[in-house]
């Protein structure tokens, strides 16, 4: 992904002494906007709460291949707000944003925050045991759905989806030993 960096923070990272946060948006039904800084961040209008409640992200690898980029946002589940939506709402699909920004001595963003990943949740694991509670999300680039196969399948299950009361491929799997496709 190409960027282009203010030069503002071109300067403020030659320095021998810098700030560093990752703000993150995550698309649920009410997105939520949280930074790993030690105090709210208000950025393009949204308030990033820093209440602990984003624990960080797996690295971020890019390359030029054209490959599936999934990383891992961990999210506290101390706060059963969040486990709430997670186990409430249809998650999948929604979109994550992760920005890098650098703070100046006032804690004021310099420049424009760097977009470090663009992609949609595809998985979520919750963890609770006697030490901690972690939500961990899947999010996946745009890639995510290129290896996917579209279409539907010739079966029960499949047509009830789209037909709850026709039967028409309830015997289909017996059925198919008795066609003669392309023999005389």
């Amino acid at each position: 992904m190409s960027r282009t960096i203010h030069a503002d923070v071109i300067t403020e990272i030659a320095k021998d002494n810098f700030q560093q946060v990752t703000l993150i948006s995550i698309a649920f039904d009410t997105t939520v906007y949280l930074t790993n800084g030690f105090h709210d961040i208000s950025y393009s209008g949204n308030s990033y709460e820093a209440g602990g409640h984003f624990l960080g992200i797996t690295q971020i690898k890019e390359s030029s291949d054209v490959r599936v980029g999934n990383i891992k946002v961990t999210l506290s589940g101390v706060n059963q707000a969040y486990v709430s939506i997670v186990l409430s709402q249809n998650i999948i699909e929604k979109e994550v944003l992760i920005y890098r920004a650098y703070l100046d001595s006032s804690n004021a963003i310099i420049g424009d925050p760097l977009l470090n990943h663009k992609g949609k949740i595809t998985g979520f694991t919750i963890g609770d045991d006697e030490k901690e509670s972690n939500i961990e999300l899947t999010v996946a680039s745009h890639w995510g759905d290129f290896d996917k196969i579209s279409g539907r399948r010739t079966n029960t299950n499949s047509q009830k989806l789209f037909f709850p009361n026709d039967k028409g491929f309830e015997f289909s799997g017996s059925t198919v030993k008795d066609l003669k496709w392309g023999r005389p």
